[in-house]
């Protein structure tokens, strides 16, 4: 178990946020849902269900950036987290659901999207994605240096997660060492750069004492999240750094006590820092339970959107 832990009072409370924002969040998607892929509303895997409750959590996290930065979680800030939590989904549907073949293609196709501002949209998936991330865009300059910065930095964490997939033995070639280093290193910037692209939409000129601690944060979930998959990804041939540990656990537990005292002891005494916090507390836990019941599921993996 963690050395620290929440007040249960603030679960109730961040349970009463999310619960708002999940409303938000229906209102903001499913216009554009229905709109362009409307078959996603209907599928048997309750993927739309799914997108939405990533975007709620993604909001609260969003809710909290806002808050650490002092500034109102308003209505334009709560479609913002929405778009952001959908696009999310939508981008790692593409890595994740469809192959490596898909994975590589969507990898090129965002890139030529952030060079040259456009792609050719080949299906309804494809439209809402683009459709999503135009109204992004569109609430925020983008060509904003720390922005800018951000997104690109999301874009070659991505890119250099799918490489190794793709060709694993471009670092399995590596020193053990070597490896573990690379792996935690993409993990830390897959979820970092997500929390600072989100935060810089929300909030351009969040003060620069908080982006290394908002970073950090991102990474945390990141970990997490890799812990709590490792079942599932070594039976699909992902490689990830917490899946290559003797003792991931272990090594997980370190992570988190260390980051959340940094956390705690430098993020201002706040609503935002507690639900930020106390979220990443309770997805550690969930995240543990969920990696101890997948032990022997394989690719009947299940997701917990605790």
């Amino acid at each position: 178990m963690p050395a620290w832990k929440p007040d249960d009072k603030l679960f109730t409370k961040i349970d009463e946020v999310i619960k708002e924002h999940r409303v938000d969040v229906e209102k903001n998607l499913a216009p554009l849902v229905l709109s362009y892929y409307p078959s996603l509303m209907t599928r048997k895997d309750n993927e739309y269900g799914k997108m939405v409750e990533l975007s709620a959590k993604m909001t609260l996290v969003g809710h909290a950036c806002t808050n650490i930065a002092g500034l109102p979680f308003d209505k334009r800030r709560r479609m913002i987290s929405s778009l952001f939590g959908a696009c999310c989904f939508l981008g790692d549907s593409f890595i994740d659901d469809f192959g490596e073949k898909a994975a590589e293609e969507y990898i090129e196709r965002f890139e030529l999207l952030l060079t040259k501002g456009w792609f050719e949209i080949r299906n309804e998936r494809e439209q809402l994605f683009y459709v999503i991330l135009s109204r992004l865009f569109a609430e925020r300059d983008v060509l904003d240096t720390m922005l800018r910065q951000a997104i690109f930095g999301q874009f070659l964490a991505q890119k250099r997660d799918v490489c190794i997939r793709i060709n694993p033995s471009s670092l399995t070639s590596l020193p053990r060492r070597q490896q573990l280093k690379e792996l935690k290193e993409c993990a830390r910037d897959r979820g970092g750069y997500v929390t600072m692209v989100l935060s810089l939409l929300l909030v351009p000129e969040i003060p620069l004492r908080y982006h290394h601690l908002l970073f950090l944060a991102g990474a945390l979930f990141m970990y997490i999240d890799d812990h709590g998959d490792s079942h599932y990804d070594r039976h699909d041939g992902r490689i990830t750094y917490m899946n290559q540990l003797r003792s991931p656990q272990g090594e997980l537990q370190k992570i988190f006590d260390k980051n959340i005292s940094l956390l705690r002891e430098e993020l201002p005494i706040c609503f935002g820092s507690d639900a930020l916090l106390a979220f990443l507390f309770r997805y550690f836990i969930t995240r543990l339970k969920k990696h101890n019941l997948e032990r022997h599921r394989g690719r009947h993996a299940w997701t917990i959107y605790e």
